[in-house]
């Protein structure tokens, strides 16, 4: 049974839904952005006025319908939800139905029962208007994604190290996409350490909270994002006069996508690492480089790093690379760290574990015998033998700091 005529647009639609139903109609896209709504009297409630002003559903509502089960309920399913009233929130019992082609949801529409609960005649007309919304849904949603596979074009531009040639085609496309890249930048890269499968899971749930940063997002305005493999990167900015806030809002912005996802996976999944703030985009690749190495550099050194994320909290372990290439390049090798390894090998001892803990617990005896789980005497007297078999000096600071480095270099 036809219970629409025709609409120009859906604006037009949530009226004619909201005079055959006679309740407040919003209509919202995938990502819970308000797209249309009908014209309203005293009834409103104060979430449905909050979403229109700000264009989308308050964040904490979302999270609200997330742990009950409602949006769950609306992604895998074509039948009406009803959600009863939470007058803690300004929240009005309502019935949502989601907009949808096969398995695929592109959008809802959510009644407010303001003025009258909904009948079961009701809910067939508004699977009807979902079913007359799609088509304007559709071409909306090819519209933003032809619009994110131009803003994820312009990202990886930014993080190649292009030449200054490119730089105007670069301006370009950011002006075309309202894309601010004045201030300071930086790249955060987010490393999956998950199976396969609950990578896939993550990842869409990933790019529902960075398209809902609400009230969490502490950058000037959405950020640049997309996936790599197993990595999500983002390009974060933030005004000009803000550069020193920008770790700080970095912790927060990690602390609280971490936080959203470990209650959906009930795991922490995601190592991160981002670079050093910059404010020529033409430095973006170099944050970008940093980022990668503070992951590589984690995982090599997973307890001596655990608490680092960017690039300036890595202390002397960020000059390990270079060293490793200085090193291969001229042929160097510690000389005194090789006679250490030669006799471990022959004697199936194992000095040069001793030493490694010793330098990293700097010094203290103690320590460093607690870690290796023997006594400090025990200790003690591989230190001698160290000296002795290395030729070493370990109340010598250049030897100290040299074979502590090469260890570390060893390591990587």
């Amino acid at each position: 049974m036809e219970v629409f005529g025709e609409f120009a647009d859906l604006m037009e639609l949530a009226d004619l839904i909201a005079e055959r139903l006679e309740n407040p109609i919003t209509i919202e896209d995938m990502n819970h952005h308000v797209v249309a709504y009908s014209m309203h009297g005293d009834a409103t409630d104060p979430v449905r006025i909050q979403t229109i002003m700000k264009r989308r559903v308050p964040e904490s509502v979302l999270i609200r319908f997330w742990k009950e089960g409602v949006i769950q309920a609306l992604m895998h399913s074509d039948e009406p939800v009803r959600i009863p009233a939470a007058r803690d929130v300004g929240l009005d019992s309502r019935v949502a139905v989601s907009i949808r082609r096969g398995t695929e949801v592109f959008g809802y529409i959510w009644v407010q029962e303001a003025n009258r609960t909904l009948e079961d005649g009701d809910l067939l007309v508004l699977k009807q208007a979902a079913r007359l919304a799609l088509p304007r849904l559709l071409y909306r949603k090819s519209r933003y994604e032809k619009n994110e596979e131009k803003r994820k074009q312009l990202l990886w531009r930014l993080l190649s190290r292009s030449g200054e040639a490119d730089n105007r085609t670069i301006e370009k496309a950011a002006r075309e996409l309202g894309v601010s890249l004045s201030g300071v930048l930086e790249v955060l890269v987010f490393e999956a350490r998950c199976p396969e499968a609950v990578w896939d899971s993550m990842q869409k749930e990933l790019a529902y909270l960075l398209e809902h940063l609400g009230d969490f997002f502490v950058f000037r305005e959405l950020p640049l994002w997309t996936f790599d493999d197993r990595h999500l990167i983002v390009l974060a900015s933030m005004h000009a006069d803000e550069e020193k806030q920008m770790h700080e809002a970095s912790r927060v912005f990690v602390n609280e996508l971490r936080t959203r996802l470990n209650r959906r996976f009930g795991e922490e999944y995601l190592e991160v690492g981002h670079g050093n703030p910059v404010v020529q985009f033409g430095e973006v690749w170099r944050s970008y480089q940093q980022a990668l190495e503070v992951l590589h550099l984690k995982k090599c050194f997973p307890m001596e790093l655990a608490g680092a994320a960017g690039y300036g909290e890595l202390g002397i372990y960020r000059l390990l690379p270079q060293i490793k290439r200085w090193n291969e390049e001229q042929g160097y090798q510690n000389d005194k760290l090789a006679r250490l390894v030669a006799y471990d090998q022959h004697n199936q001892s194992n000095l040069v574990e001793t030493l490694d803990v010793f330098l990293c617990a700097a010094g203290k005896v103690n320590t460093a015998a607690q870690q290796l789980h023997i006594h400090p005497n025990t200790l003690t007297y591989r230190l001698r033998r160290i000296c002795e078999v290395g030729g070493i000096d370990l109340q010598n600071a250049n030897d100290r700091a040299t074979l502590f480095l090469d260890l570390q270099v060893r390591k990587y």
